[in-house]
């Protein structure tokens, strides 16, 4: 998991060489209603870095994602502590701007289980989201953070949608250098962030999320956290409602810069 260069720090390994190289975006679309075995999934300890053989990748072990159902699953199970212990799934090829759709069914059928569909740099804090929370399963919301700058005043809910947790719904972000656009079922998009709106004089930057990043799908217990994020997430789960699974049928990604396995890097001093 750690020589991935989803995860890997190579200030804290053995040497550079331990991280893979990055891959970069390319157009493709994940269909996990296919058999298994068809190059969209793989279990963290079967990846050997090749983005080729497996477009996502579980995180954790013991891994609570699976291919079944013809979907994704990503389940929350109950530890002897009472706590849930989720999933995590992420793309195994970075993008920086372009278009990722998601067809996608909540997880959190009761209040403090979080589901989420994020587009994150974990090194540099750079994130752009949909979460859903189990005290309101007839919207989802949407926001995102500059450099680990967690401003949750910015979320904005979607218009009203019925129960993603029983239905599908077909979930839309528009990344480019220029804005944000979140858009579901594909309407009209809910919420639009400009680039140029994000301007912070204060610290002569735009705080707006252009680092290169990564897909990922995730559901936890955000009920055991801290009193804000358990308000939040709709207070403690309540176990009996179990099970929560949150069900990918597909993911597409489409990049902004075409030529494939191409990168962008923000002009010096911009």
């Amino acid at each position: 998991m750690y020589c991935g260069p989803f995860d890997c720090e190579p200030n804290n390994s053995y040497s550079p060489s331990s991280c893979w190289s990055t891959a970069r975006c390319v157009d493709n679309t994940a269909d996990f209603t296919r058999p298994p075995g068809s190059g969209s999934f793989a279990q963290i300890a079967d990846y050997k870095g090749d983005p080729n053989s497996a477009k996502y990748v579980s995180k954790f072990e013991p891994s609570n994602a699976k291919l079944a159902n013809e979907q994704l699953e990503l389940t929350l199970v109950k530890q002897a502590d009472g706590k849930g212990f989720g999933a995590v799934v992420i793309g195994t090829r970075a993008i920086q701007f372009g278009t990722v759709t998601a067809v996608v069914k909540s997880g959190s059928v009761g209040g403090g289980v979080v589901s989420s569909m994020i587009i994150r740099n974990d090194q540099v804090g750079d994130e752009i989201d949909y979460e859903f929370v189990g005290s309101e399963r007839g919207s989802v919301q949407s926001n995102y953070y500059w450099h680990n700058e967690l401003d949750y005043t910015k979320m904005v809910r979607s218009q009203p949608l019925t129960d993603t947790t029983q239905s599908y719904h077909s979930y839309q972000i528009v990344w480019t250098p220029d804005s944000i656009q979140w858009s579901v079922d594909g309407q009209p998009p809910f919420r639009t962030v400009s680039r140029a709106d994000t301007w912070d004089p204060a610290s002569n930057v735009f705080k707006y999320p252009d680092a290169e990043a990564y897909v990922s799908f995730s559901v936890w217990d955000g009920g055991s956290g801290a009193k804000g994020t358990a308000d939040w997430a709709g207070g403690a789960i309540n176990w009996d409602l179990q099970p929560f699974v949150v069900a990918v049928k597909s993911v597409s990604v489409n990049c902004f810069y075409k030529g494939n396995e191409t990168t962008y890097a923000p002009p010096a001093g911009v």
